[in-house]
């Protein structure tokens, strides 16, 4: 009998250890992500999450028209005051995009993962929290800024044939950004502000409320900002 109950305990402990699915945790990306952040300090998955957001945006970069591409990077090479210059042929331009779209959520994983470590870590005192629940928190959020984001915003690029367009504060523009103020609104998007105010929820469900959602969700809105900040800055450089 006492086996049989240890045997039924050391299951049940395992399948609590194992966690949610896929299909659940990514529905609580979008419906509760407090909770999600429980999980995760159970069980940090993220290589399967962040490869099927990989997978996405390279069938979206294969499906963005080579005319388009060529034509952005010419509009680039005459924004930066270089009206003369050769733009690259459209099969760099195309191993560009593929590369960008294959390494770009990696590595923005990585780093983010990274600065919310040592934030919630050295600010927030969470020494119990580890850079792998971290990097699984952000590969769920990019469900909604990558994932969710390109799928809805797609057919407007194409249709706009812009593929700068984002749906953020930069449609409130009159005409192309030309200044720092400018290209900080066309750097903020709603599934951005979306996505970093779940992060925030998810970061204090990981912390098991002793962060709490207010000051985890303002730490990540803030991080947001200076990144769209330092984004707006390079580019008045640039122009």
């Amino acid at each position: 009998m006492n086996e049989q109950m240890e045997r039924y305990e050391s299951v049940e402990s395992a399948e609590q250890s194992s966690g949610p699915g896929l299909v659940q945790r990514v529905i609580a990306v979008f419906t509760s992500p407090t909770q999600l952040g429980d999980w995760l300090r159970l069980s940090s998955p993220w290589f399967l999450v962040l490869a099927i957001v990989t997978v996405v945006g390279l069938v979206l970069a294969f499906l963005v028209p080579v005319d388009l591409i060529v034509a952005a990077a010419e509009e680039q090479i005459e924004a930066s005051g270089r009206p003369g210059a050769a733009a690259p042929s459209a099969m760099v331009l195309r191993s560009v995009v593929f590369a960008t779209s294959l390494l770009g959520p990696l590595v923005g994983a990585l780093v983010i993962a990274g600065v919310l470590y040592l934030i919630f870590n050295l600010i927030f005192g969470q020494s119990e929290t580890t850079y792998k629940q971290h990097l699984s928190a952000v590969s769920h959020v990019f469900w909604i800024s990558l994932l969710l984001g390109s799928l809805i915003t797609f057919p407007l690029l194409l249709a706009k044939q812009d593929l700068q367009l984002r749906l953020g504060f930069g449609l409130l523009l009159p005409d192309e950004p030309s200044s720092f103020v400018g290209y900080f609104l066309a750097g903020i998007s709603l599934f951005g502000l979306w996505a970093a105010v779940a992060l925030g929820a998810v970061e204090s469900g990981l912390s098991a409320g002793k962060v709490s959602l207010g000051k985890a969700a303002t730490a990540i809105v803030g991080l947001y900002l200076v990144f769209a900040a330092l984004g707006a800055a390079l580019k008045g450089l640039g122009s």
